[in-house]
C-alpha cells in the first residue's frame, strides 16, 4: 500500500494514503497544485471534509520542532500560533489539522486506538531535530498511544534523486546519527543527495513504529513538478501544498 491520487468531480486533485483510508478511522489528503492554489485551501477542504472553515487549524512553520496540542482553537490562535508551529496534534474529531509544503517531508500520524492524529513539518532541520521522534514521544506520553497502533505516512517531499546539499546539512547529520552513512549519496567534492524520507523511517523506527506502519510515499516534488510544487525547482516559489487529516465522528 502506499499513496494513491485521487481526484473529485471538479478536478481538484490530491493523494491518500492507503492504509489510512483501510483504518477508516480519518479523512485526509495531500494536495496537488491541480485545483488548489493558496487562497483556496479552506474552501477546498472545508468541501472535500464537510467542515466548517473555523473547524481548520493551521500551522506556522518556522523549521523547528514546537508541536501544538489543538484542544481550544482560540488557545492555540493566541498562545501557541504565534511561537511558531511545525507540529499539530489533537484528539477531537471536529478539527482539522493543516500544515505546508513545497519540499519538506509531509509526516501523517494515527493513533487507530486511541484515534489520536497527528502531522509534522520535516525540512532537514526538523529532520535532523527528529520532530518525528518527538511527536510519537508525545503521543506516547500524553495520550497513553502504543507504537505499534501508530500509522504514519512519509508524503511527498524532494527525493534523494535531487536532493542536493553541502557539507553543513552533511556534517548536522553526522554529529547527531550514527547511520547518516545510509542516508547519502556523494556525487561531488563536498555536495551529497540526502535521502529524507529513509532518515525519518529510520527515526520513527527507531521509537518502536513497526515497518509495516511506515508508508513512504517515494514521490518526488522536483521531479513530479507538473503536479506538485518545488521549492528548489522552482527557484523559490510562493505556492505551497498542504498535508491536512481530520479524524472521522
Amino acid at each position: 500500500m502506499g499513496f494513491r491520487l485521487m481526484s473529485n468531480n471538479e478536478n481538484i486533485q490530491y493523494y491518500v494514503i492507503e492504509s489510512f483510508n483501510k483504518s477508516n478511522k480519518v479523512d485526509h489528503l495531500f494536495s496537488t497544485r491541480i485545483g488548489w492554489n493558496n487562497n483556496n485551501f479552506s474552501k477546498n477542504i472545508s468541501k472535500l471534509f464537510n467542515v466548517k472553515e473555523e473547524n481548520i487549524v493551521f500551522s506556522n512553520q518556522v523549521h523547528g520542532t514546537n508541536i501544538g496540542y489543538i484542544k481550544d482553537i482560540e488557545k492555540y490562535k493566541n498562545e501557541i500560533f504565534p511561537k511558531g508551529v511545525d507540529g499539530l496534534i489533537t484528539d477531537r474529531k471536529d478539527i482539522v489539522l493543516v500544515t505546508y509544503y513545497a519540499d519538506c517531508v509531509p509526516l501523517f500520524f494515527l493513533d487507530i486506538k486511541n484515534e489520536i492524529i497527528a502531522l509534522a513539518h520535516a525540512g532537514w532541520r526538523g529532520t535532523v531535530k527528529n520532530i518525528g521522534g518527538k511527536m510519537v514521544d508525545l503521543m506516547v506520553n500524553k495520550f497513553n498511544s502504543n507504537p505499534k497502533n501508530i500509522f504514519i505516512g512519509i508524503g511527498p517531499s524532494i527525493g534523494p534523486c535531487c536532493y542536493e546539499v553541502g557539507e553543513n546539512v552533511y556534517n548536522e547529520f553526522k554529529k547527531n546519527y550514527s547511520f547518516y552513512e545510509e542516508l547519502f549519496v556523494t556525487k561531488k567534492v563536498n555536495k551529497w543527495y540526502l535521502n529524507l524520507w529513509e532518515a525519518n523511517r529510520i527515526l520513527l523506527y527507531n521509537k518502536g513504529i513497526p515497518n509495516g506502519n511506515i508508508t513512504v510515499s517515494n514521490i518526488c516534488t522536483s521531479c513530479n513538478n507538473d503536479k506538485l510544487y518545488s521549492y528548489r525547482k522552482e527557484n523559490g516559489t510562493q505556492n505551497r501544498m498542504i498535508s491536512a487529516i481530520k479524524l472521522k465522528h
